[in-house]
């Protein structure tokens, strides 16, 4: 036991040194931009832009409470916010590998079993993508009929609307029909020789699973549903606002509801385009439909800043949240270790 007790300990201080070092590695490549746009930011830009990442961490919290409640009640709005930014952390340190582990295992702490807290990152994914082509429906129907000028690459557009609506379909097909679900499997089986394929299929099936024991269980109360869709649908406000606010400052001619537009195309290729945790491909896009209307250096400027407050700041959160969650784990292993040295001392 006392064997186990240091294990433990030295495990846990391992881990937050690798981290440290993995963190040090992307300060000096991946994030060294960011935080150089941060410094050239004026104050009060910096701020609303760190007020909307906020207030998306904040409806986000809700939004999971929602999807969390019919499982377990006692999880609230911080909660919620803090399983967000915990698996933002885990996004960068992991390069996007660990997002849903990390997002699964912050339920099961709280009191969910694995196959609930799959089932409700799983509806998480869903809810947020029928938000996000909700709102690319809109804006190209805006940018289309309201609009003087038509967006850029219109064909891309529609090519990630159309794949993002494919994904949404399937994933509630196999949900809603488990004969889909049992058909899937059967078909993928039969077709792929690949082990890891395979293993590939039975995970997504895994989450299938799970993700309609979480639809039954929030369609109990069906006006439930459709809260969840409506605050999907207010938490992209505040990210997709950021453009705007960064760039209206050089650029008064710019439509607001134009610039909405182009953010929420540019998430929704980023997503299409299969890339770790969509890094890379995001930044491709937004540059791709921005850069023709402000030219390159305000839409880097604008890019930079939605990504600290997309990506970064519920990172610092979440890192912080960490922190202060290892210092807990570790403080009980010392007092564990220490009551199990008075034991050994006592007898001996």
């Amino acid at each position: 036991m006392k064997k186990n007790s240091k294990h433990k300990l030295i495990l846990n201080i391992g881990l937050i040194l690798v981290i440290f070092g993995i963190l040090i590695y992307l300060l000096k490549n991946n994030l060294k931009d960011i935080i150089w746009q941060l410094i050239e930011t004026p104050p009060l830009i910096l701020l609303g832009v760190i007020l909307l990442g906020t207030l998306y961490i904040v409806v986000e919290g809700e939004n999971i409470r929602l999807m969390a409640t019919s499982f377990v009640k006692e999880i609230t709005v911080f909660d919620g916010a803090m399983a967000m930014c915990y698996s933002a952390f885990y996004r960068l340190i992991t390069f996007g590998a660990g997002t849903m582990i990390s997002e699964v295992n912050f339920y099961h702490k709280k009191g969910l079993r694995i196959s609930q807290g799959v089932g409700v990152t799983a509806l998480h994914l869903v809810m947020y993508k029928v938000a996000l082509l909700t709102w690319a429906f809109i804006s190209l129907l805006f940018q289309l009929f309201f609009s003087s000028t038509v967006p850029h690459l219109i064909g891309l557009i529609l090519y990630g609307i159309v794949a993002t609506l494919g994904v949404i379909v399937v994933l509630l097909a196999l949900t809603l029909s488990l004969r889909v679900q049992v058909w899937f499997v059967k078909l993928s089986h039969r077709f792929l020789r690949s082990r890891k394929l395979r293993d590939g299929v039975d995970r997504i099936n895994l989450q299938v699973y799970s993700l309609r024991e979480a639809m039954d269980s929030i369609l109990k109360e069906r006006p439930l549903i459709f809260r969840i869709y409506l605050v999907n649908l207010f938490k992209l406000v505040f990210w997709f606002t950021i453009p705007y606010l960064v760039l209206v400052q050089n650029h008064p001619e710019l439509n607001f509801f134009q610039c909405f537009g182009l953010i929420c195309f540019s998430v929704i290729l980023a997503g299409s385009i299969p890339t770790p945790a969509g890094i890379g491909s995001f930044e491709f896009v937004f540059l791709l439909l921005f850069r023709p209307l402000m030219g390159t250096v305000d839409a880097v400027s604008a890019m930079l800043l939605y990504r600290f407050a997309s990506y970064m700041w519920p990172f610092i959160i979440g890192f912080v949240y960490f922190l202060f969650d290892k210092q807990q784990t570790i403080q009980t292993e010392i007092k564990e270790i220490k009551s199990e040295n008075n034991e050994s001392s006592e007898k001996g």
